[in-house]
């Protein structure tokens, strides 16, 4: 038996002289390894390698292996080995720097030349154990670049791939064809590199890497996967990859248009050049008036919606050239009162689109929104029912707000239709409804509250109580641990205890027996623990007692915030304490790491014969060990430092919330983020009756930027609030 052990433990835990062994079992260059009968070198065949990397892809995992491995030179043997071979040994060599790559350092000297080996071999090779391991490396490293989170490795990113992509014309068509591979785990590790270069893209990139994808119809494929019914794990990539999408189009949308972007002119000059009028005359424009612009300055224009409406409005003109052309021939033929400006109205559906989906940067939605990854499409639909609407209704250019609000309507029936799922479908209800229903549908929702609430001003001014209620929530929830709440214990707690020595306390986190004492061994094992029902976790090393005739705990956090105070008792005799006296023991708040809901019901059963009898002046309260929530205070290593079994969904709402926010990690409970948003539509509804009061209009959308007489513009550009600032 303990020849086994000892064979299994050399397995799992190599030592520092077969990561030397295996560095020259690897090394192509370095010298040969030698038979230990005779002497003899041994020759290097690609079965020594097969062998030597089959067995690192398991020996890479382990931390103390990894090391000795570097420190005796085995990471540039490894990268020789992958420019060299083929087949399974390229296949387990990648397997190796995959696992090695999961550690935090050792891989941060790999250079251009052999990223772009790793780029060629996923191009060019077919052997699925060969592809995946490829495109695990590289999502490595376009997530290991400076941004918040990215790890301790910070010395690559998406500009150091790209510049090592260029080359290889067939790697994005390549991962995009991947998603409809038979293979899952290549499929998702397509999908997984393909969204880890939309969140780490740069600015400098962003509007070619999301054109490119576009023209590689990469959302086709990602919406056919939704409708696929997919599995659990691909629901989460391709929530993913969706979230990922949005906050790039939030990102476009906030990029400012110039024409000294090569890339904004080019798509500015396309639009021009597909509306075909270069030679009709209309008096009052020399340009960009003619197709639908309020000035001869178009970049000035796309203020609300950027770069992402530049792109809208591109997609709209050069999809059917002809039908634009003769859209926009049609509307300079008309008096200028009654022309429906192209320019204007595609900017302002992005806008509405935009709204509608929340394109923000806090975007993460739940559920799937293929339409929404339809962006163009939906607004090239939009776009006509807006000419319609305007066309039917007879307006003029000062009816542009009504027909948005029309148009607004019209948007927010389709989208919410549960029958409306794909963009034929979404086509068929924006463009067979006839004008007289969008209209009485609209007439009906012109309740004046209801017709404000989706004003801009309103949003605006939503955005603003919102962040007043979530402070003030947030100062109330941390207010209530200051107040301090009684906790029960468990009747495991006790049970467990009962077996333990004399009581004990503990005053400081950093006394041995503290049960913040993170660095107690009897902490980390789950087995000794006592759960205090609602209090601490304590264990029975961590805290030395035995206190089975306990049945309370009482927390209360310090003014300072630093610290959280307890004391233990064996009944209830009072609503709150006021003072820290009797709270002995406390628990320093910068080890708590995290804060861990258990469980939502959990019903526990006192020990039999058990009773609780309620002494004079004591408070009436229902069972401790009945039905209750609960979450527990973990340490980053994720010992428990504490556990919480609260009585009401109040409390619990109230003291994890509080935790959370004390940590700066936001909500936690549907309860206080309902909580905010009640105290925010309160805020807007009493903000609206003011409003009403002193008969305010309340404008749509953004306002008209007024026209700049020449000369008196230089030098200066309108932000998003309207206001002016200098360059």
């Amino acid at each position: 038996m303990s020849n086994d052990t000892t064979s299994s433990d050399v397995i799992t835990s190599p030592s520092p002289e077969e990561a030397e062994n295996m560095v020259k079992r690897m090394s192509i260059s370095g010298p040969p390894l030698t038979d230990p009968k005779t002497g003899q070198p041994l020759p290097k065949d690609d079965k020594v390698l097969k062998i030597a990397t089959f067995s690192l892809q398991k020996y890479l995992k382990e931390p103390e292996f990894a090391r000795e491995f570097l420190e005796r030179g085995g990471l540039q043997s490894l990268c020789d080995i992958i420019k060299t071979t083929t087949g399974n040994t390229l296949a387990y060599a990648l397997n190796s720097l995959s696992a090695l790559m999961e550690h935090k350092s050792g891989w941060d000297t790999l250079d251009e030349d052999f990223v772009r080996t790793i780029v060629a071999i996923d191009v060019s090779q077919t052997l699925v154990t060969v592809c995946r391991p490829a495109t695990a490396i590289l999502i490595k490293l376009v997530s290991a670049d400076k941004l918040p989170g990215s790890g301790p490795v910070t010395c690559y990113g998406y500009n150091f791939v790209h510049r090592s992509c260029k080359e290889e014309t067939e790697f994005l068509p390549t991962l995009v064809q991947r998603l409809q591979s038979p293979d899952y785990l290549l499929c998702l590790n397509s999908l997984e590199l393909i969204t880890t270069m939309l969140k780490h893209v740069t600015d400098e990139h962003r509007g070619d890497l999301t054109e490119s994808l576009q023209n590689l119809n990469v959302r086709k494929f990602v919406i056919r996967l939704m409708n696929d019914h997919p599995s659990e794990e691909l629901t989460t990539y391709l929530l993913d990859f969706q979230t990922a999408y949005t906050k790039n189009a939030h990102k476009r949308r906030k990029t400012m248009v110039s024409l000294s972007n090569p890339r904004h002119a080019r798509l500015l000059n396309d639009i021009w050049q597909a509306a075909n009028i270069e030679n009709v005359e209309v008096m009052g424009a020399r340009k960009w008036k003619k197709i639908g612009f309020s000035t001869e300055i178009p970049q000035r224009e796309f203020g609300r919606t950027g770069v992402f409406g530049l792109e809208n409005m591109h997609s709209f003109a050069v999809r059917d050239k002809d039908t634009f052309a003769k859209m926009v021939l049609e509307q300079v033929h008309r008096t200028h009162e009654r022309r429906c400006p192209f320019a204007r109205a595609s900017i302002e559906v992005t806008d509405l689109l935009s709204d509608y989906w929340n394109v923000s940067s806090n975007a993460n939605l739940s559920d799937f929104q293929p339409l929404m990854l339809s962006f163009d499409s939906v607004h090239h639909t939009t776009l006509h029912l807006f000419f319609r609407i305007f066309h039917d209704m007879e307006a003029t250019t000062y009816d542009f707000s009504k027909v948005s609000a029309l148009v607004r309507s019209q948007i927010r029936y389709a989208l919410k239709n549960e029958g409306v799922k794909t963009i034929f479908e979404f086509d068929k209800v924006m463009l067979e409804t006839p004008y007289d229903v969008i209209r009485d549908r609209r007439l009906k929702e012109l309740e004046w509250a209801d017709d404000l609430l989706g004003r801009e001003a309103i949003r605006n001014l939503r955005q603003r109580l919102y962040k007043e209620s979530y402070e003030f929530v947030k100062q109330q929830r941390i207010d209530c641990l200051m107040q301090g709440a009684w906790f029960p214990i468990t009747a495991r707690s006790n049970a467990l205890a009962g077996s333990s020595g004399a009581p004990g306390s503990t005053s400081d986190l950093n006394s041995p027996n503290s049960i913040g004492n993170i660095n107690n061994p009897a902490l980390m094992n789950p087995s000794v623990l006592i759960g205090g029902s609602s209090g601490h976790a304590m264990t029975i090393a961590a805290s030395g007692t035995a206190h089975s005739g306990y049945r309370w705990r009482y927390f209360k956090l310090s003014p300072s915030k630093k610290q959280l105070h307890y004391g233990e008792f064996t009944e209830r005799v009072t609503s709150q304490l006021k003072s820290y006296d009797k709270l002995t023991e406390k628990i320093d708040i910068s080890s708590i790491a995290e804060v861990q809901v258990t469980s939502k019901q959990s019903s526990i059963i006192p020990p039999a014969g058990q009773t609780t009898m309620l002494s004079p002046g004591q408070i009436s309260t229902s069972n401790p060990e009945s039905t209750q929530q609960t979450f527990n205070l973990l340490t980053s290593s994720k010992a428990v430092i504490a556990e919480f079994r609260c009585s009401s969904t109040a409390l619990f709402s109230e003291w994890t919330d509080g935790f959370s926010l004390l940590l700066d990690k936001g909500i936690t409970s549907k309860d206080t983020a309902e909580y905010i948003h009640s105290l925010t539509e309160i805020g807007v509804k009493v903000k609206l009756l003011q409003i009403a009061g002193d008969r305010v209009e309340v404008p749509h959308g953004g306002l008209e930027i007024p026209v700049v007489q020449n000369g008196l513009g230089e030098g200066y550009w309108y932000q998003d609030d309207y206001s002016l600032g200098s360059f």
